[in-house]
């Protein structure tokens, strides 16, 4: 399914469920990508917020339309990380905002990069959740919503925006996802392993960001049948919770990467969380 139908497909979810006053009070988003999502979300908003509701597809035009634009509309709240997470404040902020007169009959807030919620910041949305103010509807975006609280999840309708049902991948990574994961194997291929695919910092960024991307739509395919992975049969026998261990794994070693390391012992110990992983 191509990205424009992705996206016709989400919003008309949308567009249906406030003609028919269904909206629901929490969306969770998941997407592949942070930059195509900001776009479609606008669309949202503005269906939602407008008083032309479901005129949005192009942009509009009306006062609302442009205080949304420019981000200064009291009805809607878009909360981002603060360095690596969303803190507890902003979401109270977020509360304290909502208590001013509303220009609209719902308000919104968008919160992006979810998984980055810290555990009091999740906590505070959970009550809003759990007790949900008539008119005011959350939207959730993530890309990996096994990085969420699952209680916060099971509140939620799920909307999945992924644009590409089938990505093409080197068969490089592929191959080294298999070898990474084949067990105790891998010490005999250690040295080798290291110097074809992560020889440097750089070159394993690389590896990881494309891995990791790799991972998440493997995770997907196990949910959605539209989604095609290249090698997936290669695969079959990895349980669900393995992928999420690696992807986890994956974003923890990332982050040691942006410091002053020893790369051949930060390799190490990467080779070795997997293997743990294997072994479970």
């Amino acid at each position: 399914m191509k990205n424009e139908e992705v996206e016709k497909k989400i919003y008309d979810i949308i567009y249906n469920q406030l003609n028919h006053d269904m909206l629901s009070h929490a969306y969770l988003v998941e997407t592949n990508d942070y930059d195509d999502i900001k776009s479609l979300m606008m669309k949202i908003v503005k269906c939602i917020l407008c008083c032309d509701n479901g005129n949005h597809i192009q942009a509009g035009n009306c006062n609302i339309c442009n205080l949304i634009d420019t981000n200064q509309l009291i009805d809607l709240k878009q909360i981002y990380p603060q360095g690596n997470m969303i803190k507890k404040e902003q979401l109270l902020e977020l509360k304290q905002l909502f208590k001013t007169t509303s220009l609209s009959k719902y308000r919104v807030y968008v919160i992006y990069e979810a998984e980055k919620l810290n555990p009091s910041a999740a906590n505070t949305i959970l009550k809003f959740l759990e007790e949900p103010e008539e008119g005011i509807v959350a939207f959730l975006v993530t890309k990996n919503r096994y990085h969420i609280l699952e209680t916060l999840v099971s509140r939620c309708q799920i909307l999945n925006v992924h644009s590409t049902p089938f990505i093409k991948y080197d068969l490089k990574l592929v191959d080294f996802f298999q070898k990474i994961t084949k067990g105790e194997d891998f010490y005999l291929e250690f040295k080798e392993i290291m110097e074809e695919y992560m020889p440097d910092k750089n070159a394993a960024k690389v590896m990881i960001d494309q891995l990791e991307l790799y991972l998440h739509q493997l995770l997907l395919s196990r949910t959605n049948t539209s989604i095609q992975v290249q090698g997936i049969e290669l695969f079959e026998n990895i349980s669900k919770n393995s992928i999420i261990s690696y992807i986890s794994i994956l974003e923890e070693e990332k982050e040691k990467l942006l410091y002053n390391i020893n790369y051949r012992l930060w390799f190490n110990h990467f080779m070795v969380r997997f293997l743990e992983v294997v072994e479970c």
